[in-house]
């Protein structure tokens, strides 16, 4: 199947009043004075990333063509993580020390137009007299999180950022297992909602439980017949035999049909998919509040910690935590399903069965939400004229030009339609299809699960980022034990939010 791609429609940037757009202090500021027309070449600029490694290297391989083909030079730092590069330029601000270009999360833009340091985009992208870059050219759910940290006396969204880096969370699971034992129970299949979940995985626990401890393997008797043999060690297999499942380090105690990645993402997409809100801000203020204290959020809570106790569902802590991701777990078939970012899903890639990749579950059709993750392409407050036209450029051809090109070479997904049909994206993609390379096979499966899936307007998902404002990441990494509390600590709904909201007071309306 090929992929297909979605566009964004948004507002123009005709709906800002321009006049609006002095610096963040009241002043007038020299960027929002810019003659596009100076000649750039020669110019030098400065560009943050978070990245290390093999993607670091494909930044640098895209600052070397922007280069060559506009002369003008890009130096590149990494910052070592996303906390980092923030702490960097927050760090660099009393000093103007920071890049003309950085990689941003919404939150960290709000940090940044707390400081005054960060360039409001509208009036670049309606005076630079570029007709071939519009808004139009990125998928609409990635813009909202650039237009919703700001506002203007009329309550419009300033556009802080333009898409990059994008990925969501997906569930991989082990394709092998359920491809054999619908065979045996045919309503042993891939659930689809929450509600689901908790009709299959007893019956996974049931099928699973004589082979705990046990290897697995695949026998054809004389008729034809396929059966599963079960052996207590790998010694024991007999030469040729095919192995399904290694469950030798698997116990009752540590089987759970179903994992969860990141504690946090559990609890804000719960909040979303059962209808509830987790933080909202205050447009006028700018300030940043909890909103979880609610029934529709207790319902959520409710229901999965349920889930937990009946040995459904489970988070990494729940195994020791001497790890906060569970694909080690889910490679051990300590686990059938689990849900992680799609960055990271080579990680799932197992030794001894095929591994799948599926959409979120989800609550009901009409709440059909999967948190948005990945930066945006910031421009910041400093540089000559040149300087900042280069910044600009650059700006422009990172995120479009580039973009499909940085999607085919990572696990990130295209930001928009643009670098989704574009040459080097389309290849990987043709290449990918019927790869028998398992790298390349979860790339390309991962990959249709946000067209087929996320980017397709028919079936109704959202791609959401809830309201950024100066402290919304602390109240997010606050959210990184919740469920273990939940879960573990076996807290109460009540008990949660009541323990959340003290510890976060400063975030209570």
């Amino acid at each position: 199947m090929a992929l297909k791609f979605k566009k964004g429609l948004v507002l123009g940037v005709g709906a800002i009043a321009l006049a609006s757009l002095a610096g963040c202090g009241g002043g007038a500021s020299i960027a929002y004075n810019i003659d596009f027309t100076e000649d750039t070449k020669g110019t030098t600029i400065k560009f943050w990333t978070p990245f290390g490694g093999g993607i670091q290297e494909w930044i640098q391989v895209i600052c070397d063509n922007f280069e060559a083909e506009t002369g003008i030079h890009v130096e590149t730092e990494s910052k070592g993580g996303y906390a980092g590069l923030q702490k960097a330029i927050s760090l660099a601000a009393s000093r103007k020390a920071y890049p003309h270009v950085a990689l941003a999360y919404p939150d960290h833009m709000a940090t940044y137009v707390n400081q005054d340091i960060i360039v409001r985009l509208d009036y670049y992208l309606e005076n630079d007299g570029d007709d071939n870059f519009t808004l139009n050219d990125f998928y609409k759910d990635y813009l909202t999180e650039c237009q919703t940290v700001e506002y203007d006396a009329e309550g419009n969204g300033y556009t802080l950022g333009i898409p990059f880096n994008k990925s969501t969370e997906v569930m991989c699971y082990n394709k092998t297992f359920f491809d054999w034992a619908s065979k045996k129970d045919s309503t042993i299949v891939v659930p689809k909602t929450w509600d689901e979940i908790y009709t299959v995985a007893p019956k996974i626990r049931a099928f699973m439980q004589p082979y705990f401890g046990k290897v697995v393997c695949k026998f054809v008797d004389e008729d034809g017949n396929e059966q599963l043999i079960a052996y207590d060690t790998i010694s024991q297999i007999p030469e040729g035999t095919t192995v399904l499942f290694n469950m030798t380090k698997v116990t009752d105690e540590t089987f759970f049909p179903f994992t969860y990645d990141s504690e946090a993402n559990l609890f804000i997409t719960s909040c979303r998919q059962w209808g509830g809100t987790y933080t909202e801000l205050d447009k006028a203020t700018g300030k940043g509040y909890v909103a979880f204290d609610s029934a529709e959020v207790r319902n959520a809570l409710t229901e999965l910690q349920e889930a937990y106790n009946n040995r459904y569902i489970a988070v990494s802590n729940t195994f020791g935590g001497t790890s906060k991701y569970n694909s080690a777990y889910f490679t051990n078939c300590q686990s059938v399903m689990t849900v992680g970012s799609s960055a990271g899903v080579k990680n799932s890639i197992a030794k001894d069965f095929e591994v799948g990749v599926s959409a979120l579950p989800y609550k009901s059709a009409d709440k059909k939400y999967v948190i948005s993750q990945g930066t945006d392409a910031v421009l910041l407050d400093v540089g000559s004229n040149a300087e900042r036209v280069a910044a600009w450029k650059f700006i422009k051809y990172l995120t479009k030009e580039a973009d499909g090109l940085f999607a085919a070479n990572t696990s990130y997904f295209p930001s928009g339609e643009y670098a989704s049909k574009s040459e080097a994206y389309q290849q990987q993609v043709n290449e990918s299809k019927d790869s028998t390379d398992a790298d390349k096979k979860i790339w390309y499966d991962t990959n249709l699960v946000n067209d087929s899936h996320y980017l397709n307007d028919s079936e109704g998902w959202t791609k959401f980022t809830d309201p950024a404002f100066v402290g919304s990441s602390s109240v997010r990494e606050r959210m990184n034990t919740a469920m273990s509390e939940l879960f573990i600590d076996h807290k109460t709904p009540d008990e949660l939010i009541s323990t959340l909201k003290d510890d976060l007071k400063d975030y209570v309306r």
